[in-house]
């Protein structure tokens, strides 16, 4: 199984789920605020995206054609149109293609090898990013300088040369490290929230903007998880900044695997494969672009800007935020809870959390511990993780949630206090 899947003791087994419910193997039911990893944003089986898979069997008769198609140009201009109306698009099958993409554009349009990312900051599986993403903090090195620190057994030495590890929310000395190293940085990559929670601070997010602008370094909004959940135009429309280059997933695809980058056309037309031998990023995937889960996306994103829909999720995660942050703090547990739109996460601790340390220097075995026994009462999340709303989430939910995790806030304090 996927490491993301895993948490101990061992994960639980999911069979089937509907709307905001879903049942694992032994018939248990939980409320989901999983969903998916916040790639459900209409619930589980929502009709919209039932037709819309139903229709391109039905009409297409087949799920690839391994062509260009129609809804491909559509759905394109769409999400073009949302993030970069200037700029191009290309789909990929993944958030993980999209920024690996994405470098690879960077680098070719630069002509420069290193990449400058954020620690704590997640871009998939990919050897040069999976680096201080979730680094031991006794090897990391100082808060204001961090060390890259390797994520996986497979990521070498010679890759942690070619990424500079950043330290988020800290101006002064992101700035230092990004001037000195301004030559060979092919790219600057970052989560405009961290962890899709944790908000860059505008100052600092306009500030970014402007130094990479005035340096020629492409800036790289990785939304996989923003995207149409801070906003319907994502963290882009959050902090008014166009990024040079946009990476999106999850929900793009309503719940197929899908991903797609966004760029400004200067670096985006380095794709066209009528240009000239090495000039040229190649870029080919048997399913990209696929009718099947372009059309399940726009089906998505359609309903999502429908009437109030966006705007209803909304209210509903603000309305969980303040119950969960009433319930821990009439209990005297001190905590943090943070995100926007339609996503939330808590911290246990009695300060601010602005990034990866303050997150790690929280209270994660007691959130941990409470996320379990939120489980067992029936409220399904990963423990330790985000909160995903959805529009099939109900007021009633909402009520049913705030019982259970009081009553859940309850059983761990007693226990505690024995």
């Amino acid at each position: 199984m996927a490491g993301i899947k895993f948490f101990p003791p061992h994960p639980l087994f999911m069979k089937r789920g509907s709307g905001s419910r879903i049942w694992d193997v032994d018939g248990n039911e939980y409320i989901d605020y999983l969903m998916s990893y916040g790639a459900l944003i209409l619930g589980h089986g929502h009709k919209s995206l039932r037709d819309a898979v139903e229709s391109v069997l039905e009409e297409v008769g087949t799920t690839v054609t391994g062509t260009p198609s129609e809804i491909e140009i559509e759905y394109g201009r769409l999400l073009r149109d949302l993030y970069n109306k200037e700029g191009l698009l290309r789909f990929t099958n993944s958030g993980l293609e999209a920024t690996l993409l994405a470098v690879r554009l960077a680098r070719a349009y630069t002509r420069r090898r290193c990449v400058a990312k954020f620690e704590g900051h997640y871009h998939g599986a990919n050897d040069q990013l999976l680096v201080s993403y979730k680094p031991d903090l006794a090897s990391a090195g100082l808060r204001e300088s961090p060390k890259p620190v390797s994520d996986s057994a497979d990521v070498d030495g010679s890759r942690l040369e070619d990424t500079l590890v950043l330290p988020f929310n800290d101006w002064e000395s992101t700035e230092r490290l990004v001037r000195a190293n301004a030559p060979r940085l092919a790219c600057l990559i970052l989560e405009p929230f961290e962890d899709g929670v944790i908000p860059g601070e505008r100052t600092f997010m306009t500030k970014l903007r402007g130094l990479t602008a005035d340096l020629r370094i492409p800036l790289v909004y990785d939304e996989v998880k923003t995207g149409f959940r801070v906003r319907i135009g994502g963290a882009s429309e959050y902090y008014s900044v166009v990024p040079d280059i946009t990476c999106l997933g999850k929900i793009i695809g309503g719940g197929l695997p899908v991903g797609a980058v966004v760029g400004n056309e200067e670096i985006m037309k380095l794709l066209d494969p009528r240009g000239a031998k090495g000039t040229t990023v190649f870029h080919s995937g048997t399913f990209n672009g696929n009718p099947l889960v372009l059309n399940a996306g726009k089906a998505t994103v359609e309903t999502l800007m429908e009437g109030g829909n966006f705007k209803r999720i909304v209210a509903n995660t603000d309305s969980l935020k303040r119950s969960v942050s009433t319930a821990l703090s009439s209990r005297q547990i001190q905590a943090s809870v943070v995100g926007e739109g339609c996503m939330f996460s808590y911290f246990i601790t009695n300060g601010g959390v602005r990034n990866y340390r303050d997150a790690e220097n929280s209270d994660m075995k007691l959130r941990r511990i409470l996320d379990l026994a939120i489980i067992l009462s029936g409220v399904y999340l990963k423990p330790a993780g985000r909160f995903s709303l959805s529009l099939a989430h109900s007021k009633e939910d909402l009520q049913l949630t705030t019982e259970m995790f009081g009553r859940a806030l309850d059983e761990v304090t007693n226990r505690l206090q024995k």
